[in-house]
């Protein structure tokens, strides 16, 4: 027995190129900013990475969760295709929904992270900014900003 999917060879051809022209890009842009101008994307580095002269140790999210989701976003994209394929979803509506999915679980990633432990003086210059006391001990989240500043974009390839 012979399967065939509706449309033949064409439509997979032309779904595959409609796939390699566009590109699914996580994180966080150039337009996220905190109050003083200060790039988001740039303190994430610092935090992803570690400043040891600035005495911040690493607090990686991004990589760990690409590499812990990377399975399942691959399961997600190669479902796309065959729904694109049996004309049942669009790639670039498809490819939208594993953005959104990628920054949702990175947004996750640093509201759950909890080490290394934010040092005293790191506390208690947040709560020198609060007008009443107490303050998160959660590296990372101390104004949100970071969370809420995680997006993506569906674009074609340039």
């Amino acid at each position: 027995m012979k399967v065939v999917r509706k449309g033949g060879t064409e439509k997979l051809k032309a779904t595959l190129a409609d796939v390699s022209s566009k590109q699914i890009r996580t994180g966080i842009f150039p337009e996220s900013v905190y109050p003083d101008g200060t790039p988001v994307a740039y303190v994430l580095a610092i935090q992803e990475w570690g400043y040891p002269q600035g005495n911040i140790p690493a607090r990686p999210v991004m990589r760990p969760t690409a590499e812990q989701k990377k399975a399942e976003w691959g399961r997600q994209i190669a479902g796309a295709v065959r729904g694109a394929i049996d004309g049942k979803v669009r790639i670039d509506q498809a490819f939208d929904a594993l953005g959104a999915r990628a920054a949702g679980d990175i947004a996750r990633a640093i509201s759950l992270l909890t080490t290394p432990p934010l040092k005293p003086s790191t506390l208690a210059a947040r709560q020198s900014r609060k007008k009443t006391p107490g303050v998160s001990k959660k590296p990372l989240v101390d104004t949100g900003q970071m969370i809420q500043s995680v997006s993506h974009v569906v674009e074609d390839k340039s």
